[in-house]
């Protein structure tokens, strides 16, 4: 007699949407520039004084990086 086998799992199935845009692409090399440009620009203030506009800026590119680098899932 032979064993039971359990039933299959049935395989995910994309919806057509996701099956249009393709695999998911890497985030992580634009959000670590967009670090980088924050940070240069903001280092880059200390030998020479930027406008407080233009480090809230900075400031703004640099913090987006960082939690699209850390926050978003991979």
């Amino acid at each position: 007699m032979a064993p039971k086998q359990a039933p299959a799992a049935p395989e995910p199935q994309l919806s057509a949407a996701a099956a249009r845009r393709g695999p998911p692409r890497p985030r992580r090399l634009p959000a670590l520039q967009l670090m980088l440009l924050g940070a240069a620009v903001i280092v880059g203030a200390a030998a020479a004084p930027a406008p407080q506009p233009r480090l809230l800026a900075a400031f703004v590119v640099w913090l987006v990086g960082y939690l699209s680098l850390f926050i978003a899932p991979p």
